[in-house]
């Protein structure tokens, strides 16, 4: 029995990789040797009839699985960036898709990034629980060997994603309405939600007022208030707090991207799946998924602003996915 432990995920991207993957072990042959542990919060799929516990993501409730159930299985993939809590005699990989939480040391003094940094310890105090990390792009690779967790030969780049959901249904490109931006996101820091509404206030400035979408929830009210203060203005942003992306990724010309860390950038894969053509960040992390339509430095308003603008007046080449979908390989691994 190969346990797959995802007790730590129950939305975002996290959330979406691990819905696929369930779908994924369940259409294999051998889908009754898989065993999961949930977060209770999590939307588990219909299809996942048996083989599944739910439990509360709290440390003390995974100690105590471990520690009553750990002998049982054969191998053991923790979808979380935190290893087992408890050393085993089998195969253990661990899923590794948080950036921040490597940068975590470097802030360990600032209030808003203790808790990162208490994570961070956690994951260095059972680094010796896992035989290897699994990614899924080269940037993530680098990163962590880099702070010495692991060494190249324990650190396996096998990027997976639902490379089908997204390819049928949209609007051919011309259709599309010409000045409309996508940004889907969360807002949290690395996003760069700040600087990505300092360039529209620049373009209002200049009298060029393109339509923005994007989804901020209440724990950023800030953004919210800046938003409106826009708008108010004469700007053009609207916020659908939460929506299924493909309700603009289907009909909208553009996605930009300001975010300054990702681990995989999904929303890059899916954005070229849907027909957009892609505005990104000038990082590593871009260029790890895709070949954007055009880059920008996401730390500069101006140059964000140069980029839109350039989309609106000039005729940018489609985006290409660099990355490939190695989920049979991931599951064939654990198998």
């Amino acid at each position: 029995m190969v346990l797959i432990d995802a007790l730590f995920i129950n939305k975002g991207g996290g959330a979406v990789l691990l819905q696929y993957l369930i779908e994924c072990i369940l259409a294999h042959p051998q889908k009754d040797d898989f065993f999961f542990v949930l977060d209770r919060r999590f939307h588990k799929p219909d299809a996942l009839h048996k083989n599944y516990v739910v439990l509360n993501n709290k440390m003390r409730d995974r100690i105590r699985f471990y520690k009553e159930h750990g002998g049982k299985y054969s191998k053991v993939f923790c979808f979380a960036n935190t290893p087992p809590p408890v050393k085993l005699k089998v195969p253990v990989y661990t899923y590794f898709q948080n950036q921040k939480l490597l940068a975590a040391p470097e802030q360990k003094f600032k209030r808003k990034h203790f808790s990162l940094y208490l994570k961070y310890l956690a994951i260095k105090l059972y680094n010796r629980n896992t035989d290897y990390y699994i990614v899924q792009t080269r940037h993530m690779a680098d990163a962590l060997t880099g702070i010495g967790l692991k060494d190249a030969a324990h650190c396996l780049t096998i990027p997976f994603y639902d490379d089908s959901k997204y390819l049928s249904g949209h609007l051919p490109f011309s259709e599309r309405v010409k000045d409309e931006f996508v940004f889907i996101s969360n807002p949290s820091p690395q996003k760069n939600y700040p600087t990505l509404l300092d360039a529209w206030e620049y373009l209002l400035d200049k009298k060029i007022t393109p339509m923005l979408h994007v989804t901020i929830d209440d724990t950023a009210p800030h953004l919210i208030s800046r938003m409106h203060v826009l708008n108010a203005r004469g700007a053009r942003i609207k916020n659908h707090v939460y929506l299924d992306p493909r309700e603009l990724y289907f009909n909208c010309p553009y996605l930009i991207f300001p975010s300054v860390m990702e681990s995989f950038g999904l929303p890059l894969i899916e954005a070229v799946d849907s027909g957009m053509k892609v505005l990104a960040s000038n990082l590593p992390y871009v260029l790890d998924v895709i070949s954007p339509s055009l880059m920008f430095d996401p730390l500069d308003k101006v140059s964000i602003a140069d980029a839109v603008t350039k989309a609106l007046n000039t005729e940018l080449p489609f985006p290409k996915i660099i990355t490939t979908n190695e989920v049979g390989r991931l599951v064939e691994l654990l198998v």
